[in-house]
């Protein structure tokens, strides 16, 4: 199904959750009206509706428009996004791609009804995560490319669900198709962006204690039931089956690797391993959680960066991880390897002007801390490269369809050749 945006009739009944979330008008209303300071109500004419449908699995996604009534209305907010830590949008999507029978073929065991239960779990923490960064930097005054917030509260001692509304950026903003890769001046606008928040969690430390802001990628594939490898299995399988002119038998010492332990936790503290400091990692980052001004005729995106988005993974992790997921999933095949040590450079120097100072690190270290990542970061890429070319997804438009999805396929053989490539150099290192 394409992305789209579902309209739902504007309701006052306090007992409707919005969008199968337990989420209701009611309650949006009185945490509207604590975070900023009114008494005024939404009005009869308040309407919701659901936006960024299978673009994000872990929420349900909202745009609030309410019909303000009563002493300065006029001077509230007249549209904004609210975010609802929802497995809702995960299992209808799944359902609706037929994913528990076709992850059969591979795998008798895979049972997407349990996968479901567990990932809402999991979604406890990682919203504990992402409330706690947004409260955190409001706190310290940090400045960059995010959108406005009014409220980040935790889920309630008796199950009351988490919540985030902010502003709503979409008559302005959007996010940039999976087809659309990223170029070399728009990577830098996102690391200068990431630059930001690693010169704040270096020159800081209080973040470290604080125990929301552990939720990295490991930690959730764990607390979620370790489905993730069960996933890159299959999508690798699929990958030779389905498109065996691009993938057989090239995949097939990928498949053997895939076979053992993949050792998420390895990530979680590289940074140690090859002494660096840690930092505020995103752990998520690619098309779908950044947003890019609008072209004039609202139809298309610029290279200007509007905010990064979704942080429930955030945590303290090695300099190198959200380089390598950002330039696997969104940017061309040619700006990552024909421009990777003029954008580390960039992000260097961009990190030593907010800092005041030298980095504590070098351009080779972020290079070699890249290096040792590259592999996993590429595993988490491949099986959604894989998954959005399907027919079934709609991920690819309405135009070029077929040279969208040739495009996609291509960055995916492209990542396996690097992964050998890397690791073959590696492997001569420890030699």
């Amino acid at each position: 199904m394409a992305p789209s945006e579902h309209n739902e009739p504007a309701t006052t009944d306090s007992t409707a959750g919005l969008f199968n979330t337990s989420v209701t008008l009611e309650c949006l209303e009185r945490k509207l009206q604590e975070a900023l300071d009114t008494s005024a109500t939404f009005g009869s004419k308040v309407s919701t509706e659901q936006i960024g449908y299978g673009l994000g699995f872990m929420s349900v996604m909202l745009r609030l428009k309410p019909d303000w009534q009563g002493e300065k209305a006029e001077e509230l907010p007249k549209s904004l996004a609210v975010k609802i830590p929802s497995s809702v949008t995960m299992e209808s999507f799944a359902k609706q791609a037929k994913l528990d029978e076709k992850f059969k073929d591979n795998d008798a065991d895979f049972n997407l009804e349990e996968i479901v239960k567990t990932f809402a779990g999991a979604l406890h923490s990682a919203h504990a995560s992402e409330a706690s960064f947004y409260n955190m930097i409001k706190k310290d005054g940090l400045k960059f490319k995010i959108p406005k917030f009014y409220l980040a509260d935790h889920y309630g001692p008796n199950g009351e669900n988490g919540l985030i509304i902010m502003e709503d950026l979409g008559a302005i903003a959007t996010t940039k198709p999976l087809y659309e890769t990223l170029s070399v001046e728009s990577v830098k606008a996102v690391l200068e962006n990431l630059a930001e928040v690693h010169a704040y969690s270096l020159l800081n430390d209080e973040w470290l204690s604080n125990p929301d802001l552990k939720m990295s990628f490991a930690k959730f594939e764990k607390q979620s039931g370790n489905n993730f490898d069960k996933m890159i299995r299959n999508s690798l399988s699929t990958l030779k089956k389905d498109h065996s002119a691009l993938f057989d038998p090239l995949i097939d010492r990928l498949i053997e690797i895939c076979k053992e332990d993949l050792d998420y936790d390895y990530s979680d503290t590289l940074h140690e391993k090859l002494g660096l400091p840690p930092v505020l990692t995103h752990g998520d980052l690619w098309s779908n959680n950044m947003m890019w001004q609008k072209t004039e005729d609202g139809k298309g995106t610029t290279g200007e960066l509007a905010a990064i988005v979704d942080w429930q993974l955030v945590h303290p992790g090695c300099i190198g991880e959200d380089f390598v997921r950002l330039l696997c999933s969104s940017a061309g095949t040619d700006v990552r390897r024909e421009h990777l040590e003029e954008l580390f450079q960039h992000y260097h120097n961009s990190l030593e002007a907010k800092l005041g100072k030298e980095p504590p690190f070098t351009v080779a270290q972020i290079i070699n801390a890249y290096k040792h990542l590259f592999r996993h970061g590429a595993l988490m890429v491949i099986p959604m490269l894989e998954g959005f070319v399907r027919a079934e997804f709609g991920m690819m438009g309405n135009e070029n369809i077929e040279q969208r999805r040739q495009d996609v396929l291509s960055r995916a053989k492209c990542l396996i050749d690097d992964i050998y490539e890397i690791e073959d150099e590696l492997a001569l290192e420890r030699a």
